[in-house]
């Protein structure tokens, strides 16, 4: 038995339920062959989720507790999508109203650490994990504070200062410290978010060497000194293009593989989902997984032009990336904001981006986007501990699929017609055949006893 769920462009109708038909002959007939042999495993998923910015809480705290629980649970309960990810960035971004840190200047000792500036993100996150059963906590950060580096700013690149490297060791263990006396456990940390980024917003440059010593000397002494041993380390968290080449030489330093759990990446400026797999060939033991990914409004980084919120070619780049870093190895997906206002922010420096949720500041109007949906058509089928299985198509171009076992042994098949016309698809599961027409635009999950 095959159940089918359908979004559409054009059409109110999300994941509405759609009708296909078995075979019991006559496999050919032209169309499209989508061939999935449940045989053939790979990667364990891990799940999806978003980040917890302080543009995300800013813009549903203008919401009534009643409309906020609503948006709370479209991402993260079992009738949701599902979400069980989670990363945290430590102190400020570009979706923050401006730069703070958890101390004073020149406190190198870490005495004024304190985030209580900062306690409506983290109580905003509880809510979340409440609705969600439990969520894998990733922490990520910006930039040192500006007397640790270089340029003496947090913003515009620079450099964390050999004198400081202890220290800024130490602040991870308090930020991990401080959020465990809230109730929240991290499981995981990078040590920067986009390590070879010079941006006006917060910054800060590692190279391969130096992010491999930093982990090895100093980060790794530093959790187990503080009893958070068992928080594991993700490299890169940045743009594909360079994920091989950057796990080459951070490796090459003896000792470095060892001590890192993962690799993080993100989808910006490449489109390049192979160098996922070159990555898996070479370091099998590694999760891989996407750490950020958003559409920007105010300049697109993949078209270069600019943007708006809710067309749905967004929705089918979110569709199109996901399912083509899944069948390159990647076991999970975090997308940035999980909410932004009706502008794209707030942003301090103008970086305006799009949502799955958008929320009207001014209403209170909530919208989701077209990525809303396709998410969807992956978080809420295919569960934590799904195995991906081979999945194959013949189509020439803009039609996509994979395929997953789920741990009840049900199968999830995500197919994606990107293309202006209707496409009649004929799918194999296990040499068992069904026959249906897929829209214009549209994708569609089925899920297969």
């Amino acid at each position: 038995m095959i159940k089918a769920f359908i979004t559409q462009k054009s059409s109110d109708n999300y994941f509405k339920e759609a009708n296909i038909r078995p075979l019991k002959e006559n496999f050919g007939g032209g169309g499209c062959n989508v061939v999935v042999d449940t045989s053939q495993r790979f990667q364990k998923h891990m799940g999806f989720g978003g980040a917890f910015t302080e543009a995300a809480w800013r813009a549903v705290s203008v919401l009534p507790e009643a409309e906020k629980q609503k948006v709370v649970d479209a991402y993260f309960s079992k009738s949701g999508l599902c979400y069980n990810l989670a990363r945290i960035p430590v102190h400020t971004t570009d979706f923050s109203i401006g730069h703070r840190t958890y101390i004073e200047d020149g406190d190198r000792e870490l005495k004024t650490f304190d985030t209580e500036w900062d306690g409506g993100r983290f109580e905003f996150y509880k809510q979340c994990r409440e609705a969600s059963g439990g969520l894998f906590t990733l922490i990520s950060p910006w930039s040192p504070p500006a007397f640790m580096k270089n340029n003496n700013t947090p913003r515009h690149g620079g450099k964390l200062l050999d004198e400081y490297r202890e220290s800024w060791a130490n602040y991870y263990c308090k930020f991990i410290e401080d959020l465990r006396s809230r109730g929240i456990t991290v499981d995981a940390l990078t040590v920067q978010n986009e390590p070879e980024a010079v941006q006006i917003w917060e910054s800060c440059i590692y190279t391969p060497e130096e992010e491999g010593y930093f982990i090895r000397d100093y980060l790794c002494p530093a959790l187990k000194k503080h009893g958070f041993e068992n928080t594991k380390i993700v490299l890169w968290d940045h743009n594909r293009d360079g994920v091989i080449r950057r796990s080459l030489s951070s490796f090459a330093i003896e000792g470095v593989r060892d001590l890192v759990w993962g690799i993080g990446y993100h989808w910006y400026c490449c489109d390049k989902s192979e160098n996922l797999s070159t990555v898996h060939a070479l370091y099998p033991e590694k999760a891989l997984f996407l750490t950020e990914c958003c559409v920007e409004l105010a300049h697109d980084s993949t078209t270069g032009e600019a943007s708006y919120a809710g067309i749905w070619e967004h929705g089918e780049r979110y569709g199109r990336q996901i399912i083509n870093d899944f069948n390159n190895y990647s076991q999970g997906w975090i997308d940035w904001n999980i909410i932004l206002d009706e502008e794209g922010g707030p942003t301090y420096v103008g970086n305006f981006c799009e949502a799955p949720i958008m929320i009207d500041k001014h209403t209170g109007k909530v919208s989701y986007m077209s990525s809303y949906y396709y998410i969807g058509h992956f978080s809420k089928f295919i569960k934590e501990g799904a195995t991906r299985v081979f999945c194959g198509n013949d189509a020439p171009s803009q039609l996509y699929s994979v395929a997953y076992e789920n741990p009840d042994k049900s199968k999830i098949i995500v197919i994606q017609n990107s293309s202006s016309r209707r496409r009649e698809i004929t799918l194999t599961v296990d040499g068992k055949g069904t026959r249906f027409s897929m829209r214009p635009h549209s994708i569609m999950t089925l899920v297969a006893d």
